[in-house]
């Protein structure tokens, strides 16, 4: 009874069913009937035993025995009637996962109905069949398990997609905005230890992306911005990153562990592939270019206040100055200049 019972509270909180009010007071009616079982009585059980069948020994129950088993009977038709409304409700939604969950509860608790049916013919001395009622009870419990399990690696797989949105810039795959504030604390806080020699931001954009918008299309200007992500992260460290802040702008973070040179050397080599590179989108041949801007500070400029906006604000003013320069260059920002 009680399995039952739990397996219906399971359905209907797994599956957002709205139940009726008598089902709240399931359980006090349940805990009723075992109390009844305990004392043995005319009403319920008695004591004597009696040969049922060749597999049963059963005792002897008065009405009130016979209104237990009508109870365990609707219990068990309702969880039925749950399932099929449930069913009907994901099949209208076309969630083909959901629905086939559904189905295979609904066969298990038919069969669970059917083989505690046969039980308890068998007890009235009607017909003569092995026990049965344990087949259905292990194939609603193992499929109630292994609906969890799905449930599980569902969820687990929503968690995975939803930090990769988090993490990931949906187009280009290049670091979100989020996780470049991260990024940048986490690199902070190695230079405060002085585990980094330097940190160095550098901020760049894509020279004229209106122009190759207009020019060629958006898809075009997407799939430039794809692959100059790549030929960024082709030429960068494992320790450093590329983020998207958005459009056509880009962040890349250098954690200096040794050569406070690497962040120039490495940006001038990604401008300079750049603007070498012949890019293709739907037909078209074109080339483009960059603009960056760099800063690069020590541990003793850790005492400014707001310090990674600073780092931010101070390599976006680079980068105009790159672009005054005639773009396709690079802008760097003095220490000084964060003083």
């Amino acid at each position: 009874m009680f399995t039952i019972l739990i397996s219906l509270h399971f359905y209907i909180s797994f599956f957002d069913y709205k139940a009726p009010m008598f089902l709240k007071w399931s359980y006090l009616i349940c805990g009723a009937f075992s109390l009844l079982a305990i004392v043995p009585n005319e009403y319920f059980l008695s004591k004597a035993f009696y040969e049922t069948s060749e597999y049963y020994t059963g005792l002897e129950y008065g009405h009130l025995f016979e209104l237990w088993g009508v109870w365990v009977l609707v219990l068990a038709m309702y969880c039925i009637l749950v399932l099929v409304r449930v069913y009907i409700h994901h099949r209208n939604k076309n969630e083909g996962v959901a629905r086939s969950s559904v189905q295979l509860l609904l066969f298990a608790n038919v069969v669970w109905v059917i083989t505690g049916i046969c039980d308890t013919i068998t007890g009235l001395g009607i017909l003569d069949y092995p026990p049965l009622t344990w087949v259905g009870s292990f194939l609603v419990t193992t499929s109630i398990a292994w609906v969890l399990v799905l449930h599980i690696d569902n969820l687990y797989e929503e968690r995975r997609e939803l930090n990769n949105r988090l993490m990931y810039d949906h187009l280009t795959q290049a670091f979100s905005r989020s996780f470049l504030d991260i990024r940048l604390a986490e690199a902070i806080s190695l230079l405060e230890r002085e585990e980094l020699k330097s940190l160095s931001v550098c901020v760049f954009d894509v020279d004229n992306f209106k122009s190759i918008n207009d020019q060629y299309g958006h898809a075009s200007g997407d799939k430039l911005l794809k692959q100059i992500t790549q030929i960024v992260k082709q030429n960068i460290r494992v320790s450093d990153c590329i983020a998207r802040l958005g459009g056509d702008e880009f962040v890349i973070l250098f954690a200096e562990t040794e050569d406070k040179n690497n962040a120039i050397n490495t940006t001038e080599r990604i401008r300079k592939m750049i603007s070498e590179t012949l890019f293709s989108a739907n037909d078209h041949q074109f080339n483009a270019s960059c603009s960056f801007g760099i800063v690069s500070a020590m541990h003793e400029q850790l005492i400014i206040n707001d310090f990674a906006n600073q780092l931010l604000s101070c390599a976006d003013e680079a980068l105009y100055s790159a672009k005054h320069k005639g773009k396709d260059a690079i802008g760097e920002a003095a220490l000084s200049d964060l003083s």
